[in-house]
């Protein structure tokens, strides 16, 4: 059976904590035309985890030890092979052989970025399934703001070439400098692990996986449908993100006026990474009241 998933280079565990480790075991899951990896740890409720571009479940693995205190934590790989155009409904239909297999039952959905725009589609799909539903700097379409193209089309490309091409000790490096402003995803509480793990993924992700989940976010907009969505909602946001992304995130709020804002204080793009701690905290405190 074919692998169909995102798939992080090898190589990436010496660049993280070894807490962030524990019981972090991938298994493959058969989609019926090809496989992805995924991750199932802790006992609870299910707690499902859907990772943002370029959908390698790893993106979750500061956060997924603390929920798996409570939750059973699920965290797939994202398909990025398709049998024709990339498709949301083929990624839909993927969730559903997963969750049939794994979480038949209501389950707390987090998607982060891309992962919540699919999160976003699951719970407009199958709303039995979601009995809350976390949205992570995620958004409802693509929108070309005004101000952000510098940040989109050159201190983006500038920050992935030095961090794709530069040797290690200089690219890191920069990364330091770049998170101590604020540059690109990076905020000040990205460690020396963080940075490196990030490289480490910049600079294995293939041209072509990124080509697949751009189209799918180009693709994306619930602007019209997100109103029929009835599950707790919570929009998470750091406050160091890009007016882009934060524009994106009151959008949501308009959109779902049923939902609760919550701004991570100190933290960009990368917050599951740069403050697992925080995000944790944040969301379980807003299930314990939101859906008890």
């Amino acid at each position: 059976m074919p692998a169909v998933g995102a798939s992080l280079r090898a190589g990436w565990r010496p660049f993280v904590p070894p807490e962030w480790l524990h019981d972090w075991t991938p298994r493959p899951f058969d989609l019926g035309d090809g496989t992805i990896d995924v991750v199932t740890l802790g006992a609870g409720p299910p707690l499902i985890l859907l990772p943002p571009l370029p959908g390698w479940k790893e993106a979750w693995l500061g956060v997924a030890a603390g929920f798996a205190r409570r939750f059973e934590v699920i965290a797939p790989d994202l398909r990025v092979r398709f049998d024709g155009a990339p498709s949301w409904e083929r990624l839909l239909d993927d969730l559903e052989r997963l969750t049939d297999a794994l979480a038949p039952v209501p389950a707390v959905v987090v998607g982060h970025s891309l992962g919540g725009a699919l999160a976003q589609r699951w719970a407009l799909r199958r709303p039995d399934r979601v009995r809350a539903l976390v949205l992570s700097s995620t958004f409802a379409s693509v929108r070309h703001a005004p101000g952000h193209l510098w940040k989109r089309f050159v201190e983006q490309p500038f920050v992935l070439a030095a961090q794709r091409l530069l040797p290690q000790a200089a690219a890191l490096r920069l990364a330091a400098a770049w998170a101590r402003a604020g540059v690109w995803v990076y905020d000040p509480r990205c460690d020396a692990r963080v940075l490196a793990f990030v490289r480490h993924g910049i600079r294995g992700v293939t041209p072509g996986d990124v080509r697949v989940m751009v189209r799918l976010a180009f693709a994306h907009d619930t602007t019209t449908t997100l109103d029929a969505i009835r599950a707790p909602v919570l929009l998470l946001i750091g406050e160091r993100e890009t007016a882009w992304a934060r524009g994106a995130t009151a959008d949501l709020a308009r959109l779902l006026p049923h939902a609760s804002v919550a701004t991570l204080p100190g933290v960009a793009h990368l917050h599951p990474l740069s403050a697992p701690g925080a995000f944790v905290a944040a969301v379980e405190g807003w299930l314990a009241n939101a859906a008890p």
